[in-house]
């Protein structure tokens, strides 16, 4: 094989690899910032209750946190799935009434809006 070949080749290669590991890297960067945050605060907190980064416990802590965090959200779309039902149900209850009066005096004047 010609020598100038196998040198393109070899630095196509190169220049490839080279381009997959700045994606790879690039994509790992912006994970590690997108959750870093949250991670920190949680590694605050695991080392305040005395849990040394890479023991045991520390990991055991950083999964109770996260665990805190993922209940805490649960909880929140449950209470918000909560007052949709309950302000729902208050207005069947008010077209239920208003209906009743309306039944009961049809010239009100709620009851001429039909």
């Amino acid at each position: 094989m010609n020598p100038s070949v196998v040198r393109k080749r070899a630095a196509m290669m190169s220049l490839g690899i080279v381009t997959l590991l700045g994606i790879g890297l690039a994509g790992g960067e912006a994970h590690a910032q997108r959750w870093s945050k949250k991670q920190r605060e949680d590694a605050r907190t695991c080392e305040s209750f005395g849990n040394r980064y890479g023991t045991p416990a520390f990991s055991d802590c950083m999964l109770a946190q996260q665990h805190r965090r993922d209940t805490k959200n649960l909880r929140s779309i449950e209470e918000s799935e909560r007052l949709s039902r309950i302000a729902r149900d208050g207005q069947i209850m008010a077209d239920r009434a208003r209906q009743q009066r309306c039944d009961r005096n049809p010239d009100r004047r709620e009851c001429r809006r039909k």
